[in-house]
């Protein structure tokens, strides 16, 4: 059994031996003696992970003198447990602790180069890189979250929508009807006409995320990111009927987008609003929808002035691209044909 629970004094020892654990690749011998103070003399908050009664996972966050910027602080997982979970799960309460705390705005966060792209998956964006920062060998990367996602959301005209899908993403689709959201993902979704835009998306009739759109006449498609690879895959896996607490498992976070009671999201590269345009006849046979899409937007750190801009994104905002049984591909790199 795991649990996630605030430290105690008598946790202690088994905190540190997690940072014996890490140390030398994640964490220079010199930072022990400030690590034990924290432990001793610390009022921030610090959370652990008891997995059957045994520690193996801890870390806090602290507030900023004004109280809108975070940093997490002392994060760490017993060495021999890394690849299980455990890091998002303590990522994870951390945040939705911080979350929590009226007026917060930011989170800030020191680590290295060993897992910097894991908090990218995150949100987390680079700030600045020291080499040799915390040590031989170990790099310190500052680095940055935003917690108000609309503070990099901009309106997508709807004559430039179809640019969000044209590049062939899997994305997912979301819907809401009588009190009940679902998320799906689909691999078969593409822009089928410039104004009004439209769209069309295969939703096997097997799936409750299809019953929300024929019970609604909306949903809404937006396009997961490298950093939602698993949430993509979870939400694309799992059935809403046979695991109701999906969304959750799966750490889908949703958006309210003005004027729309939809599903939005959270931390996709962009999304279109959808109405339905009933076809009874291509539903049924095909299992093919077409919306007109009646809202677009875009994350700017990816997508602005009508273009994405991978090249010049961090590669966490990389689209996804799947082919089967689990293997996805993110968008490469950016090709210009010469004029002919």
């Amino acid at each position: 059994m795991q649990t996630v629970r605030p430290y105690q004094a008598g946790d202690r020892d088994a905190c540190l031996a997690l940072f014996d654990g890490n140390t030398p690749r994640f964490f220079d011998p010199s930072e022990r003696a400030g690590f034990a103070a924290w432990l001793e003399n610390s009022t921030h908050p610090y959370l652990v992970i008891e997995r059957d009664g045994v520690i193996v996972a801890c870390g806090g966050h602290a507030l900023d003198a004004g109280g809108t910027v975070a940093s997490l602080c002392w994060g760490m997982v017993a060495q021999d447990l890394h690849g299980q979970g455990l890091g998002r799960a303590l990522t994870q309460a951390r945040l939705d602790a911080i979350r929590a705390v009226p007026g917060v705005a930011k989170v800030s966060m020191n680590t290295s180069q060993h897992t910097q792209a894991f908090y990218a998956r995150f949100g987390f964006q680079t700030v600045k890189v020291t080499q040799d920062g915390f040590g031989p060998g170990i790099d310190q990367w500052d680095m940055l979250l935003s917690l108000n996602e609309r503070d990099h959301i901009a309106a997508v005209p709807l004559e430039k929508a179809y640019r969000l899908l044209n590049h062939g993403p899997s994305i997912l689709v979301s819907a809401r009807h009588d009190g009940i959201d679902n998320v799906m993902a689909a691999a078969w979704a593409c822009a089928l006409d410039f104004s009004p835009p439209k769209l069309t998306v295969v939703l096997d009739k097997a799936t409750r995320t299809r019953a929300l759109v024929e019970g609604s006449g909306t949903f809404v498609i937006q396009v997961p990111t490298a950093a939602q690879l698993q949430l993509t895959h979870a939400v694309g896996t799992h059935s809403l009927d046979a695991q109701p607490d999906k969304l959750a498992r799966a750490g889908v976070r949703l958006l309210h987008m003005d004027g729309f009671d939809l599903p939005f999201v959270a931390g996709c590269s962009a999304w279109l609003a959808c109405r339905l345009i009933p076809e009874p006849h291509n539903q049924a046979a095909y299992d093919l929808f077409i919306g007109e899409v009646v809202g677009a937007w875009a994350d700017t750190r990816v997508f602005r002035d009508g273009h994405w801009h991978f090249e010049d994104a961090d590669p966490s905002w990389r689209s996804l691209h799947y082919i089967a049984g689990g293997r996805f591909y993110a968008i490469g790199e950016a090709l210009d044909a010469a004029p002919s």
